[in-house]
């Protein structure tokens, strides 16, 4: 075996959110390895591997210097949103100008971005980094000492227990996703539960393109989103329980296009015009999983390890970077680089994650089950609803800052 490697902390999981962690907490001298089982992988996907980022993830990465580099390979952006539910005639309009009042620099509420074009500046940055990184590594334990973290990882082919590289640190981060190796290991449970139901992906290209705007359709069976791609096409995902989602995958082209435009509804067709071409199709299961525990000794979940949501709001990455953003701002500071993995330091960081994250669960939660209840007269209340929201300022200026991440969620009597 070669000799020990010393790092402050050591990060699994070299995706969007541990690499933008590995970049922060290099700017703060820390010293930082990244370990990651694939090597990055930044070529376009079809169909394309897309996530949602709202205006405040992109003020992070902004600061970050990454966001140049992502607008510069493309971006869709989402000025407008609009919300409806096939059947009824009632919408709600979302635009990047009503949010003057608390963002006067926001021009956009999101953005689409594909997951290569994101991940190639990040990884450019952290080239003329600190940071260490073991691509094509895998973990094959940790110990947990009163201390530090003893971590033995295999690199590559790696065969014998004399081949395997170990590292030190004083804090492990697990960011290594919604099936988390780290936290499995750690003994850390999850609530939650399986939607049973599968999101379908594809790109599609409609008659009218998209002018910059997002449409949710809420449907009994499970939302649909059409996102706006760079390229003037939209990206679509669409929730389908496994026997439909079979059936959409199974399709020609042309029976899916069809299919997809009845299940938009009239009132988005109208504004998006026919659907004249579609990507290949890809499906995900859909699940909630929250762990039951956002830390343990010496080690701190970030990302999917910590939460998985439903995707209705497109929140998910969304919420990865603010867990970055509050580990960071806990660990800048004399008192964690005396010790960044001491308890106290962990502790805030879990209090501070919690209370967010658990708000966004919730609401996306309480979209699911509104627009899916079949109660009698729940469809003539959801229509009423969509008809007089644009009616209530405060509660349009909660949904606009809820899109755009200006200002957190608040559980009741967090204030």
């Amino acid at each position: 075996m070669g000799g020990v490697q010393q790092f402050d902390i050591v990060i699994v999981g070299g995706g969007a959110v541990g690499a933008t962690l590995a970049l922060q907490l290099d700017q703060l001298n820390y010293r930082v390895a990244i370990i990651e089982r694939f090597k990055p992988a930044f070529s376009s996907s079809n169909p394309e591997r897309v996530i949602a980022l709202n205006y405040g993830s992109r003020s992070h990465l902004d600061a970050l210097g990454i966001w140049p580099g992502v607008a510069e390979l493309g971006v869709g952006n989402i000025r407008h949103i609009v919300v409806t539910e096939p059947g009824n005639r009632g919408r709600v309009d979302l635009d990047a100008a009503d949010g003057s009042s608390f963002a006067p620099a926001m021009q956009e509420l999101g953005y689409v971005v594909e997951m290569g074009l994101l991940l190639k500046p990040i990884y450019e940055l952290l080239e003329n980094s600190s940071v260490e990184l073991f691509c094509g590594a895998t973990l094959n334990a940790y110990t947990i000492n009163q201390n530090d973290v003893d971590i033995t990882l295999r690199m590559g082919d790696q065969q014998t227990e004399d081949q395997q590289t170990v590292l030190k640190a004083s804090l492990l981060v697990a960011a290594d996703g919604t099936h988390s190796q780290i936290r499995q290991m750690a003994g850390i449970g999850l609530n939650g539960w399986d939607y049973n139901r599968f999101g379908l992906v594809a790109s599609v290209t409609c008659e009218h393109g998209h002018n910059d705007t997002a449409h949710e359709c809420f449907r009994k069976s499970g939302p649909l989103a059409f996102l706006p791609l760079a390229d003037g096409r939209y990206s679509i995902v669409w929730a389908a329980a496994p026997a439909e989602a079979s059936q959409l995958l199974a399709m020609s082209d042309e029976a899916f296009i069809s299919a997809l435009q009845r299940a938009a509804g009239q009132t988005t067709m109208d504004r998006i015009g026919a659907i004249t071409a579609t990507s290949p199709r890809a499906t995900y299961p859909l699940e909630l999983s929250i762990a039951k525990q956002f830390v343990n000794p010496r080690l701190a979940l970030v990302g999917n390890a910590a939460h998985t949501i439903h995707p209705v709001a497109g929140q998910g990455m969304n919420l990865g970077f603010r867990d970055v953003e509050d580990l960071v701002t806990m660990l800048d500071g004399e008192l964690a680089h005396s010790d960044p993995g001491q308890p106290i330091i962990l502790q805030g960081y879990a209090e501070k994650r919690r209370a967010d994250v658990l708000a966004v669960a919730g609401f996306t939660e309480s979209m699911s089950h509104i627009f899916g209840s079949e109660v009698p007269g729940a469809k003539w209340l959801r229509g009423l609803g969509l008809e007089k929201l644009p009616a209530a300022p405060s509660l349009s200026s909660l949904l606009l800052r809820q899109a755009s991440g200006i200002g957190q969620m608040q559980l009741p009597g967090d204030r």
